[in-house]
């Protein structure tokens, strides 16, 4: 049987559906929030800017073309974060134990002095040089890879800005800020060799963030509220749809085309066949059954054939 639902049909599914929708609304909010925090690991982002620029020109003109020039060259630099030559050395560089600097070298200091003997003035050494010395750093970190940093790293610019900036997302803040600023130096170092250019500089290293970017909990929880609210009202809607109960006496008269030979009264339980007797007499009497003190009396209603 095709049914069809109109608004009055909607907004009783609403009523009927209302603390339902709450409840489930409720339980899908804390359920979507504390799931998602439980479940999902945070992700941090760090970032660092590098600038273009090129050395300044006299004419205006040459300024202006040097510039577009520099934006259109930005996409080129952007391609060339993303892969292995700058990826794969920065993995290289933070899973390789790295030699640091501790003591500059030195040179020889050298003093003069005059040869009698001779007759000349003689340079001699006052202070012998001293080679630098450095010590072995263990590695940051064991275990990245080319295809971890590919999943991390991402680049993104402004419109008609000189400025990119390097993004770099990851489960561990200072994690995220080492890349970011080593794929920087890497780049730096690697671009001045490819395209024998040095116009890119840094503007700004990262920073460890402690606030995570993802999953953001408050869209997670307003989500589950959402979904929780739309389940109720589409359970209470499918109950509505599904229910083939008559509700309305015309439907018997007009669409199934039968004769209504009237309405049959009920109670639904009684004691005794003596109080049903006694609440007929007091029904026909006019009398209420508060009268006489009777409790129990459940109420009548009518059932249609």
């Amino acid at each position: 049987m095709n049914k069809q639902i109109d608004l009055s049909q909607l907004w009783n599914v609403f009523k009927r559906s209302f603390v339902a929708m709450i409840i489930l609304g409720i339980l899908g909010m804390a359920a979507a929030y504390f799931g998602a925090k439980a479940l999902i690991a945070p992700k941090y982002e760090s970032d660092t800017s590098l600038l273009v620029n090129r050395k300044q020109q006299n004419d205006p003109n040459m300024q202006l073309n040097a510039q577009n020039a520099d934006i259109q060259i930005i996409n080129t630099y952007k391609d060339i974060i993303t892969r292995p030559v700058v990826l794969q050395t920065v993995a290289d560089e933070l899973t390789s134990p790295q030699r640091v600097l501790t003591k500059k070298a030195k040179k020889a200091v050298y003093g003069t002095r005059y040869n009698a003997t001779t007759g000349v003035r003689e340079q001699y050494v006052t202070e012998e040089a001293q080679p630098a010395q450095y010590k072995l750093k263990p590695a940051k970190y064991s275990n990245i890879s080319e295809d971890d940093l590919a999943k991390m790293v991402s680049v993104s610019t402004l419109q008609n800005s000189q400025v990119f900036t390097v993004n770099v997302r990851d489960t561990d803040p200072v994690r995220a800020r080492d890349v970011a600023n080593e794929v920087a130096k890497v780049f730096e170092t690697k671009i001045a060799k490819m395209m024998s250019i040095s116009n890119v500089s840094v503007v700004s290293k990262a920073t460890a963030s402690s606030t995570p970017v993802s999953p953001r909990l408050r869209m997670m929880a307003l989500a589950g509220l959402f979904l929780g609210v739309l389940t109720a009202f589409i359970w209470g809607l499918i109950r509505e749809l599904t229910d083939q109960t008559i509700k309305d006496l015309d439907f018997i008269t007009d669409d199934l085309g039968l004769v209504n030979l009237g309405v049959v009264n009920y109670v639904q339980r009684m004691r005794d066949m003596d109080q049903a007797i006694e609440a007929t007499k007091l029904r026909d009497d006019g009398e209420t059954t508060e009268d006489i003190g009777v409790q129990d009396f459940p109420q009548r209603s009518r059932r249609r054939i």
